[in-house]
């Protein structure tokens, strides 16, 4: 069956290469799960069309239509479509549990400082406001850093040697940053950063994701 996957059509340029909807497409490239892309402008509000909210209420992307199951929230999606096609899943029952401990680690404490570092140096790098509070988004970031640095020192992936569904999550964490020097003090995880974006699944589904918004 055919997954419709809604992404972006057009956002603005800061952020392109970083946007949500790319942990999806990623998933679907990993998992050869059959997709067809619809993508909202999000400059011209399509996200807040009333056909949108009908998919997402919230107005934000990524969300999926799997022949009538609609889910959205980049975490649960990349998660239901590792169960759906037996792929990018951990062997056992307490690797499971790991899996998802990662998958929160990802999404509720190493993205939120890194989301907020990025936007603002995008986007309020001149503000006051955002002079005083970047400092301590930085040293937050730095400590979660070095977690993740000692976790990586005998890990090709956060499971071992398997890249399962949390890896794609983490690297988009991750990839928030990647503008800045702070990856340079932690070289374990550059090389799990550069590990993971060398997968032929992540050059397939990034190069069809700036075509489309180059288009």
């Amino acid at each position: 069956m055919m997954i419709t996957m809604y992404g972006f059509g057009k956002v603005t340029p800061q952020v392109v290469g970083i946007t949500r909807d790319l942990r999806v497409l990623w998933a679907l490239e990993e998992c050869e799960l059959p997709h067809q892309v619809n993508g909202l402008d999000d400059v011209a509000g399509e996200l807040h069309s009333a056909d949108y909210l009908a998919i997402n209420p919230f107005g934000k992307v990524p969300a999926i239509d799997h022949d009538g199951v609609i889910i959205f929230e980049s975490g649960a999606i990349v998660i239901y479509l590792a169960e759906q096609s037996g792929r990018l899943l951990p062997t056992s029952e307490s690797e499971h549990a790991k899996a998802l401990q990662w998958t929160f680690a990802a999404l509720d404490t190493v993205e939120p400082p890194m989301t907020q570092i990025a936007v603002i140096d995008l986007f309020e790098a001149d503000a006051e406001w955002a002079k005083l509070r970047r400092p301590a988004l930085v040293e937050m970031a730095k400590n979660y850093l070095a977690v993740l640095e000692d976790v990586l020192i005998s890990k090709r992936y956060l499971l071992g040697d398997q890249f399962t569904y949390p890896d794609i999550l983490m690297v988009a964490a991750l990839s928030q940053i990647q503008h800045t020097n702070l990856l340079d003090e932690f070289p374990n995880v550059t090389s799990y950063l550069t590990r993971c974006h060398d997968r032929p699944a992540w050059h397939k589904c990034l190069d069809a994701y700036n075509r489309r918004l180059a288009a």
